[in-house]
């Protein structure tokens, strides 16, 4: 072998060695990712994965607009349809847990107008049977395309409700309604009862619907970039929804903009799904507290805040997976949490092709990926010490796998600096009782031999 042959060798040998596991992994799913999109006609399609309240992987393909020529890039905002009603259902659950929306009052109580089921007139309709797609609404998923324009909607959300909503309406039809009482078993799921969601969540809060979002969901997510509006967003960042022949539906808006008009980019739609694994707080900034969380968690879904139902919502009511999708003219989305190792998944697409072997992959890669230590300290402490559950309430337990004849010492320091508490061990595994610590996030300084490190952590 020549002397150029041989360290040509070498070098080769080592760029593949010095591959990590998550950039095998990420390498086999791109592969994976563009094939399927080449089979199924999906256009541009973008992806991640969050794994103990970090994304452990992204990544973005295909095109955002073939007239521009843009590709799917990690900042391309989608349409992400009716994933767009966990965020109206978040803004209920803040309103609620404040006190301002009960969810078992009429919901005229909220409005300036009176709405009744023309077959019920007596029969009050409430938040909780909206959240639940149990108030007797009858609408179509076809409705949505009825009023569909390009740009934002035609209608605000006060013109269509009245339009909607009451006998003398526009937009009026007593088919609407169904012939069963609002609160009965009946389940049907409705994009106008969210758009009804939306308009209550605006009177009750005093703002316009998409600030309130703004000020209360997206910006304390960091989601900076997101918008319910195009006026809101950059549009030249947003990804063209194409019919299955690849052709351009345009940038269109539908009146019921709480149901299905939200626009994010994967990266920034992963923190509201880690804020969801995390009890609802994401970095130092809390949607809500543990005791409205654990009324969304998915044993009680059906009563309310619309995660988990049947028919066009996927879920289990064991509590080992939450989900939610998307399904519009040329939008297909879907986000999914799995609560047993606190992870999840998104995909986002700007077509109408099928993207169900894409999340079954996904799904199988998410216990092969690793976490990486916030601090990027790789030492050996550091990847053979696992903290859980994290998020924790009572207490936590700290397990090592090996050099467990080294003392380690923690410190828990609270979100203003102070050091709470100090704990040394030489144990393989300890148990901390955190029972008398108020909720919130922690941070926890881990010394082990000449190793320090930060870890955080979230009590709720």
């Amino acid at each position: 072998m020549s002397n150029f042959l041989f360290f040509f060798f070498l070098a080769f040998t080592f760029q593949v060695s010095a591959q990590t596991p998550n950039e095998i992994l990420s390498a086999e799913l791109d592969d994976f990712i563009e094939m399927q999109m080449t089979a199924q006609d999906i256009p541009g399609l973008s992806a991640s994965i969050v794994k103990e309240g970090k994304i452990v992987w992204e990544a973005a393909f295909g095109t955002a607009n073939f007239d521009t020529q843009s590709p799917v890039t990690l900042q391309t905002e989608f349409t992400l349809a009716s994933i767009s009603k966990l965020f109206t259902a978040t803004a209920c659950a803040q309103l609620w847990e404040n006190g301002i929306i009960d969810l078992d009052e009429n919901i005229n109580t909220y409005l300036p107008i009176t709405i009744v089921n023309p077959n019920f007139p007596s029969t009050p309709i409430t938040v909780r049977q909206l959240l639940q797609h149990k108030s007797s609404l009858h609408d179509s998923e076809s409705d949505l395309q009825l009023w569909d324009e390009i740009g934002d909607p035609i209608y605000d959300l006060p013109t269509f409700c009245e339009s909607y909503f009451l006998e003398n309406g526009d937009l009026y039809q007593a088919s609407n309604w169904g012939n069963t009482a609002p609160g009965s078993s009946n389940y049907w799921y409705s994009n106008a009862g969210y758009t009804l969601l939306g308009y209550i969540v605006q009177k009750v809060s005093g703002m316009p619907f998409n600030e309130y979002c703004q000020q209360n969901i997206l910006t304390p997510l960091g989601m900076n970039t997101a918008g319910w509006f195009y006026a809101d967003v950059d549009i030249s960042d947003v990804a063209m929804p194409y019919n299955s022949s690849l052709q351009p539906y345009g940038y269109y808006s539908v009146p019921e903009y709480p149901a299905a008009m939200l626009k994010a980019n994967v990266t920034e739609l992963s923190n509201f799904l880690i804020a969801y694994t995390q009890g609802g707080i994401f970095e130092n900034n809390q949607l809500f507290n543990s005791t409205t969380f654990e009324s969304i968690v998915p044993e009680n879904m059906m009563n309310g805040f619309g995660w988990w139902g049947t028919d066009t919502w996927w879920g289990d009511p064991s509590g080992n997976f939450w989900s939610h999708g998307g399904f519009m003219n040329g939008v297909r989305t879907q986000l999914n949490y799995y609560p047993d190792d606190s992870s999840g998944l998104i995909i986002l697409t700007n077509g109408e092709g099928d993207y169900f072997s894409i999340q079954k992959k996904l799904e199988d890669y998410i216990s092969l990926f690793e976490v990486e230590n916030s601090t990027g300290n790789q030492n050996l402490e550091t990847n053979d010490l696992t903290i859980y559950p994290n998020p924790a309430r009572d207490s936590f337990i700290i397990k090592r796998d090996k050099y467990f004849e080294q003392k380690v010492e923690v410190q828990i320091i609270n979100s203003a600096e102070k050091l709470i508490d100090t704990f040394i061990f030489s144990d393989k595994n300890i148990k901390i009782d955190i029972s008398k610590y108020p909720e919130g996030v922690y941070f926890l300084n881990i010394t082990s031999g000449k190793k320090t490190w930060i870890e955080k952590l979230i009590i709720q």
